[in-house]
């Protein structure tokens, strides 16, 4: 592999910038899987080796540009050691979930080694019932919440016999110093070709627009007015939240979990033929509408964050461990909005959303974000109320190292927002990871009620029938 790697692109090069320049935006994962027993410590160890050889980006440590308006690149590090990334520890005697999720919190509030790959991992033993806890936290513009997932179904096994028949990893890739020579032509080049595939991305859309205008001109005004007023849309800069009540940011946030059977969240969205999506929406928008009649606030409309994944489109990078999404934002009505109206207008909020031409130009227009300065993004991001993300999960039980996995919980930064709620469905449950920005949910308690009360009364609309 060439030591000088690979640019980023579109959103992850965003959020990698973002994330480096305000420490409100901060972008991290952590998928916390809870397991029944210890795993076997060196067949662990070397599963983590093995996935680090299918996913090289595990094993690449960003290279900053010199100067100008290039991307950062990744590049596989030559000082790759296993051991930094990977550690091993017991709670303290008598700790429990609470002392896990203030660990987790920790892992996750402490910024990465930008000298490095950006990842790390932790096995947590000692929890009750001889029960530990496997972390991974992973930078958010390696990998989105599927390609989390992918990743964690390479580590993971079927059984708690290792499988004879796994494919056999790659070789490890052997990483080189790199000069600042070869690190400004690389990114010179790769600027000229990212310009050039930005500009090729736009002139296509402005052919097919040439071409319908040859045959049917009405139709050609009528698209090319549509793709501008998406662009615009996609781009439309707020100044503030919408929630009178969710209006403070900082650096910090706080972690909290929910579970629920996955059946009872289906079921209610197909008593309704909608989907398992617009269920946990409303689940999560009745328990905001709760929280502000808590506080004795209203709020109208709350504007919600909803990545739209572009996997499986032409041209999408499903098969590598990258973000492929593009980020919907909208006001959604909550005021005086039954949970099943919430449900609707969820599906028919998203389903526009799917269909904006701008979503499909999502990394054209990142890629325009390296002329805006990040205080100015930063901004922008923290005019978001909440961000909710659903991601399927294997339907069937995993194992690690011989360990059977029971749970897991997907604890992910605020990255601007108020809130962070994010549902993975497993062997028949839902998990979800909770976070909420410090200055903006005082009484994180009170929330984790709310939402455990939107859950109850979504997956109760199923009965109404």
């Amino acid at each position: 592999m060439d030591s000088v790697g690979k640019q980023l692109r579109g959103w992850d090069a965003a959020t990698f910038r973002t994330a480096s320049g305000d420490a409100t935006m901060r972008s991290t994962v952590v998928a916390m899987a809870i397991l029944e027993s210890a795993p076997n410590w060196e067949r662990l160890r070397a599963r983590i080796e093995r996935l680090t050889l299918f996913v090289p980006e595990l094993r690449m440590r960003p290279l900053h540009p010199l100067v100008g308006f290039s991307s950062p690149r990744l590049s596989i590090d030559p000082d790759f050691d296993l051991d930094f990334h990977v550690r091993r520890y017991r709670l303290p005697e008598g700790g429990g979930w609470k002392d896990l999720l203030a660990d987790a919190r920790r892992l996750s509030l402490g910024d990465f080694d930008y000298s490095r790959p950006l990842w790390e991992a932790s096995l947590v033993e000692g929890l009750p019932d001889g029960h530990s806890a496997f972390m991974l936290k992973l930078h958010h513009s390696i990998a989105d919440g599927a390609a989390t997932v992918k990743i964690a179904l390479t580590l993971f096994e079927l059984a708690s016999e290792t499988n004879s028949d796994e494919p056999v990893p790659p070789s490890a890739p052997v990483g080189a110093d790199v000069s600042w020579q070869e690190l400004l032509v690389a990114n010179s080049i790769d600027n000229v070709a990212r310009a050039a595939g930005g500009a090729k991305g736009l002139l296509g859309t402005a052919l097919r627009l040439a071409r319908t205008s040859l045959t049917d001109p009405a139709l050609a005004f009528e698209k090319t007015v549509e793709t501008i007023g998406s662009i615009t849309r996609a781009a439309t800069v707020y100044d503030a939240p919408l929630s009178p009540l969710l209006t403070g940011r900082g650096t910090t946030y706080t972690f909290g979990t929910l579970e629920f059977p996955f059946d009872q969240i289906r079921q209610a969205a197909k008593s309704h033929d909608l989907s398992v999506n617009d269920a946990f929406m409303a689940a999560v928008m009745t328990g905001m509408q709760a929280y502000h009649e808590r506080h004795g606030a209203s709020a109208e409309s709350l504007r919600v964050n909803v990545p739209i994944s572009l996997r499986g489109d032409a041209g999408d990078r499903s098969g590598q461990a990258a973000n492929a999404v593009a980020i919907a934002r909208f006001p959604m009505h909550v005021a005086n909005q039954s949970t099943v109206e919430l449900m609707h207008q969820a599906h028919d909020l998203v389903a526009k959303w799917r269909r904006e031409p701008a979503m499909r130009l999502a990394d054209p227009l990142a890629e325009v974000s390296w002329f805006v300065p990040v205080p100015m993004l930063a901004s922008v991001a923290r005019a978001s109320d909440i961000t909710t993300s659903n991601v399927p999960g294997p339907p069937i039980p995993i194992y690690l190292a011989g360990s059977r996995m029971i749970a897991v919980y997907p604890l992910v930064a605020t990255i601007g927002a108020a809130v962070n709620v994010t549902m993975v469905t497993y062997d028949g449950k839902a998990f979800i990871g909770v976070s909420t920005d410090d200055r903006a949910i005082g009484d994180h308690a009170d929330l984790m009620h709310d939402l455990r009360a939107g859950f109850h009364a979504a997956t109760l609309t199923g009965d109404t029938l």
